[in-house]
C-alpha cells in the first residue's frame, strides 16, 4: 500500500517507511490544478474517522478538524489533512499519486467494500 502526507511531525505512533519529513515537501508555488487536487484528497473513502483537532505544525496558529483521519482512493492511504497542506502550504504530493489524480480526471474510483476493509486494517497499523 502505498501513502502520502504521512509525516513526522503529524504525530502519527507509526510512519511509513522511510520516515519523511512536511519540510522536505513544501513547494515554491501551489499547483495550478489544486483546487481539484484537493478536492479528489478530500472526496476520497473514509477508512478511520477521528473525531479531534490537530494544530497546523507549519502554522500552529491554524486548527484543522479531523486531520488524522485515513482516506483512501484505493491504491493510496493519505491522512485527511494532507488536503489542507496541499492548498495552505503548497505540500507536494507523491509524483504517483498526482499523475494517479490527473489521470482519473480529479474523479475519485468506485472501490470495492471488501478492499475498503482490508485496506482499514492496514490503516489501523498506521493510526494507532
Amino acid at each position: 500500500m502505498r501513502t502520502a502526507g504521512m509525516f513526522v511531525e503529524l504525530g502519527q505512533t507509526r510512519h511509513p517507511e522511510p520516515p519523511q519529513s512536511i519540510a522536505d515537501h513544501i513547494g515554491p508555488e501551489p499547483l495550478e490544478d489544486a483546487d481539484l487536487v484537493t478536492q479528489y484528497l478530500d472526496n476520497g473513502y473514509v477508512l478511520i474517522d477521528m473525531m479531534d483537532i490537530q494544530r497546523d505544525v507549519l502554522d500552529p496558529e491554524q486548527e484543522i478538524l479531523s486531520g488524522s483521519s485515513i482516506l483512501t482512493d484505493g491504491g493510496w492511504l493519505w491522512r485527511q489533512d494532507l488536503s489542507y497542506y496541499v492548498r495552505r502550504h503548497h505540500v507536494a504530493l507523491p509524483p504517483d499519486l498526482l499523475a494517479t489524480i490527473r489521470r482519473r480526471h480529479y474523479a475519485m474510483p468506485s472501490v470495492e467494500e471488501d478492499r475498503l476493509i482490508a485496506l482499514t486494517d492496514y490503516a489501523e497499523d498506521l493510526a494507532f
